[in-house]
């Protein structure tokens, strides 16, 4: 029964998204920190309903997977390991690879936590990541994208240095990242967040979530 109560809800918050993503072509999202700028959800392609089903029971799917990794020391102990700070509005990230060989909905990549008020020095699940490998497009966003164009804009980062508990994975040079045996990356997958743990009023794959902020 809860689950089919999530569905429902998923269904109700997807149609919304979309509808609120149609918005005019050339804005961009504001960026946080070093982060780059994200462009805005610009495409207002059509949604299928066979799409906005699809895409919740994915999104079920992945809550399902996750929910093991509500407890961090879980999923530190399956390989997740922190990158940079606590970034406003993107929560703290759990990284287990940058460079994921296929797309897995049950296995995201990456793992999107906040600060558990409640409890110093704790962690509350928000959200997952997800990297697709694909050329780009006439539209600027990745070809044969797995979720409805609709729906999500994906995005990229540049010059990423892999080094755990690092504050500012964009901070170092490759030689700088090198010499302290973190692995450098000149250019990300194509990248987006899915807030399924933490509502996010913006829409579930929009980048930031303000309720972290």
């Amino acid at each position: 029964m809860k689950a089919i109560r999530r569905m429902i809800a998923l269904f109700f918050v997807l149609g919304l998204t979309a509808m609120a993503q149609m918005s005019p072509a050339g804005k961009e999202q504001a960026s946080s920190g070093s982060m780059m700028p994200h462009p805005s959800h610009t495409n207002g392609a059509a949604l299928t309903y066979a799409e906005l089903k699809k895409t919740a029971a994915e999104l079920e799917q992945a809550r399902q997977a996750t929910a093991k990794y509500q407890d961090v020391h879980t999923a530190e102990a399956d390989g997740y390991q922190m990158v940079g700070g606590d970034m406003p509005g993107m929560g703290i990230h759990y990284v287990l690879t940058m460079e994921p060989k296929r797309f897995d909905i049950e296995k995201p990549p990456i793992l999107l936590y906040v600060k558990n008020s409640a409890q110093q020095g704790e962690y509350s699940l928000a959200g997952v990541g997800y990297f697709w490998n694909a050329p780009e497009g006439p539209d600027g966003q990745p070809l044969n994208s797995p979720f409805p164009k609709s729906l999500v804009v994906w995005h990229r980062h540049e010059n990423i240095c892999l080094l755990p508990h690092l504050e500012n994975p964009h901070g170092l040079s490759e030689s700088q990242c090198r010499e302290q045996g973190g692995h450098f990356i000149a250019k990300t997958q194509w990248l987006v967040h899915a807030w399924i743990w933490k509502d996010n009023p913006t829409g579930v794959f929009s980048t930031e979530n303000p309720a972290l902020r």
